[in-house]
């Protein structure tokens, strides 16, 4: 099970403000989870919005792991 991070993690992690991740929370521009009160986020997702932000190419967490399949299926099928 992956730990989620607070927003001071996240604003470490990305060497920003936790005003600018609150930020984005309230814009709804950063995957994030509610848990209770608390907003929490993980950090395989943080990292993949990250890469959709540099890349240009809005990207969700599925698409990466159906991108991982497709490749492993593709080269099991080169090799036989």
């Amino acid at each position: 099970m992956e730990n989620y991070w607070k927003a001071r993690e996240v604003a470490a992690a990305l060497q920003i403000s936790t005003q600018a991740v609150y930020r984005y929370v309230a814009n709804g521009e950063i995957p994030f989870h509610k848990l209770n009160r608390s907003v929490r986020f993980k950090p395989s997702e943080i990292e993949c919005w990250v890469e959709s932000k540099i890349s240009g190419v809005p990207a969700t967490r599925s698409e990466s792991l159906d991108e991982g399949v497709g490749e492993s299926t593709r080269n099991e099928g080169g090799k036989a």
